[in-house]
C-alpha cells in the first residue's frame, strides 16, 4: 500500500485522507446507532431550535465524506484541482444540507403532538417535581398516558403546593404540553 500511496499526487492524497477519515467516522456512527448509542453533538447557532441538526458531528461527517470521495473521483477523472475542489465542495454542501434536513425531520417526529394529553384526564399519578399552589408555577407529574408512563408539566388550582410523591388525579388539560391536577 505504501507504493500506491507514494504514487499519488499531493492533492489526491489529501482527498483520499479526508475520504478515509470521514468514512471511518461514518461507519463508527452507523455502528453506534445499530447498538442504540446515537449521541450527536449539535452546535446551536442563532435562534434555531436546539438540536435542529444542521451543524453537528453527523452533518460535518457527511460533508467530509462527500467532499473527500467526490474529490477522489474528480482527480481520477483527470480534472483540474480547482474544478475538483469546487465540485467536491458543492457535493459536500448538498449532502450536508440533506443530512441536516433529514435529522431535523427525525427530531420533529418526537415532537409531532401524537400524544393526546386529553386521554390522561381522570388518570391517577404522582408528583415528580413540586407543583406550586394556585397555578403559580408548573411542576411535573408522572402519569400513564396512552399506555406509557410520562413525566408531564402540571399546574394545580389547589390552595396548597403539591410536593413530590403526592398522589394526584389529572382533572384537565391546560395546553398541549401541560395538564391540570388535583390531590387524589
Amino acid at each position: 500500500m505504501g507504493d500506491w500511496w507514494q504514487a499519488l499526487t499531493g492533492d489526491l492524497q489529501i482527498f483520499y485522507a479526508i475520504a478515509f477519515i470521514a468514512s471511518f467516522f461514518l461507519l463508527l456512527q452507523i455502528a453506534l446507532l445499530a447498538f442504540g448509542i446515537g449521541a450527536d453533538v449539535d452546535i446551536d447557532v442563532g435562534d434555531e431550535d436546539p438540536g435542529s441538526g444542521f451543524l453537528s458531528v453527523r452533518t460535518l461527517t457527511a460533508f467530509s465524506f462527500a467532499f473527500g470521495w467526490t474529490g477522489v473521483l474528480m482527480k481520477q477523472a483527470d480534472r483540474s484541482t480547482a474544478l475538483s475542489v469546487g465540485v467536491a465542495i458543492a457535493a459536500g454542501f448538498a449532502v450536508f444540507i440533506a443530512v441536516g434536513l433529514l435529522w431535523r425531520s427525525f427530531a420533529k417526529l418526537g415532537e409531532s403532538g401524537s400524544i393526546d394529553y386529553q386521554s390522561a384526564v381522570g388518570a391517577h399519578g404522582t408528583v415528580y417535581l413540586t407543583v406550586a399552589a394556585n397555578r403559580a408555577k408548573p411542576g411535573k407529574v408522572e402519569v400513564m398516558v396512552q399506555g406509557r408512563l410520562r413525566v408531564i408539566n402540571a399546574l394545580t388550582e389547589s390552595n396548597e403546593s403539591l410536593p413530590a410523591q403526592t398522589a394526584i388525579t389529572v382533572v384537565g388539560v391546560v395546553d398541549p404540553s401541560t395538564v391540570l391536577v388535583a390531590p387524589h
